[in-house]
């Protein structure tokens, strides 16, 4: 029976490789495991082998073994965590592991991009069963359970067998590991399962298996779950399922409607022409009057039924929150709604702007603010390039890049009733006007009513659609 340490943690964020995950510490078997003393050759065998993993965690492989019939230790970073990274990492675990599980001979961290585990027994090449933890999402996916469980698997099937049948020789693939995508009712799934390259293809293949099939109750109907042991891992993650409520504005200055009158009637009569418009193929409607105008722009990559759910959902929520308002805004991750009593359209809105950004630091304003003004500029110029206005993508690019190792993932898109000249002048305007919001933060979004922006180091989108600015 395996006992945990009382400091035991977990995190929750899945993109912060210095949170750990979780550290175990095996203390049921002091004569098998137990504690090292200080100077003893334990102790001595183990600074040794830190020291070596050191000069080795730089390597393309991601990886390094050592091990004897009293001592083996093995670092494992994920198949994209080579070279500083995986160094990194390893220097960020080799210290919590010492301050968490002090004189212990037995010990086991894991990180988002790596493995690290030291032992008194040699193990290596053998499937560990005990060491082994699954999180998932709180949240439910819901619906068909069962047609769930079909994708999981044929999904994990398939990366299964992409991960064991790579090239050893292949330097741009790491072997043992995988990641994918999939859809499910329409929306995206991405999968990732790795091994450790310590044990054989068939025990790697038997390791994925028999622990998807074992945590089945962790992985099913959840909108998102990990995996993790010694020896594999495996994870899926479902992006763009949920439609996140931004902010929203009461135009207070253009005053209130009263039931029955002209505008209300006016106002009813767009909202039904935007039911029976075309926003499901283009992602995009506008309507106007001297009075009255609406506009309704969905993400260029939230076409269809999505747009049509979010316009529904900003509709309902705005008539909540701003009742007989005759200007009001209202903005979500897929979809913008906007309302006012005189025609703005064709226009930049200058004034009903919004910047978010993610409380943490990168600590290189500088170096980073030139990465993403490159990055900035190479959107602009794809977004107002794009000017068939009945695409769903007119004004609209996604793109990546790199700073430091770190893959950067960015958005642009102006409203439709722009020119392109207008579009690249409110995001240009805007990436300036906030440079305190954007620069030297691990992710932020400008939001407003005519154009918005954003970028963060994970895909928030589907990851396919970033490959766009390298075509």
């Amino acid at each position: 029976m395996r006992h945990f340490d009382p400091c035991l943690c977990h995190a929750t964020s899945p993109y912060k490789q210095r949170i750990a995950l979780k550290h175990d510490q095996c203390v049921s078997q002091p004569q098998m495991f137990g504690k090292y003393k200080p100077g003893s050759e334990y102790e001595k065998q183990l600074k040794l082998t830190i020291k070596n993993f050191y000069s080795d965690s730089g390597n393309k492989e991601g990886f390094t073994l050592l091990g004897s019939d009293g001592f083996s230790a093995i670092l494992q970073c994920r198949g994209d965590s080579y070279g500083s990274k995986c160094r990194d990492c390893y220097a960020t675990a080799v210290a919590a592991l010492h301050r968490r599980c002090p004189w212990y001979k037995a010990k086991i961290i894991w990180y988002d991009q790596c493995l690290l585990s030291f032992d008194t027994k040699y193990s290596t090449g053998q499937i560990d069963y005990d060491n082994n933890f699954c999180m998932s999402n709180a949240k439910k996916l819901g619906g068909d359970k069962l047609a769930f469980i079909r994708t999981w698997n044929i999904f994990m099937d398939n990366l299964t067998t992409l991960a064991i049948r790579v090239d050893n020789n292949d330097t741009k693939t790491s072997p043992f590991y995988a990641v994918g995508e999939t859809k499910f009712k329409g929306d995206m799934m991405y999968g990732m399962v790795q091994c450790t390259k310590d044990i054989p293809e068939k025990a790697c293949e038997e390791c994925l298996v028999f622990n998807s099939i074992h945590f089945q109750f962790c992985l099913n109907d959840k909108r998102g779950a990990r995996f993790m042991c010694r020896s594999c891992t495996f994870s899926e993650l479902s992006l763009n399922t949920t439609n996140a409520y931004l902010n929203h504005k009461c135009l207070v200055s253009q005053g209130k409607y009263k039931p029955g009158s002209d505008y209300e009637k006016l106002f009813r009569k767009i909202i039904q022409m935007f039911y029976k418009g075309s926003i499901e193929k283009t992602g995009y409607d506008l309507l106007g009057s001297d009075t009255l105008s609406a506009i309704l722009q969905c993400r260029g990559d939230s076409y269809g039924p999505k747009c049509r759910d979010c316009f529904v959902t900003s509709l309902a929520v705005l008539r909540r929150k701003c009742p007989w308002s005759k200007g009001r805004i209202i903005w979500y991750d897929e979809c913008l709604l906007a309302i006012s009593a005189t025609y703005a359209t064709g226009k930049i809105d200058y004034d009903n702007i919004f910047c978010m950004s993610n409380a943490k630091k990168l600590g290189d304003k500088l170096g980073f603010g030139d990465v993403w003004n490159n990055l900035m500029d190479n959107l602009t110029t794809l977004a107002i390039s794009r000017v068939n206005y009945t695409e769903p993508t007119a004004l609209y690019s996604v793109g990546e890049t790199r700073f430091k190792g770190d893959t950067v993932y960015g958005m642009v898109q102006c409203t439709k009733d722009l020119s392109p000249e207008a579009c690249e002048e409110c995001l240009v305007f805007n990436s300036l006007h906030f440079q305190d919001c954007l620069n030297d933060k691990r992710g932020a979004r400008f939001v407003g009513p005519s154009c918005t922006f954003r970028f963060e180091f994970y895909p928030f989108i589907a990851v396919r659609n970033f490959k766009e600015l390298n075509k």
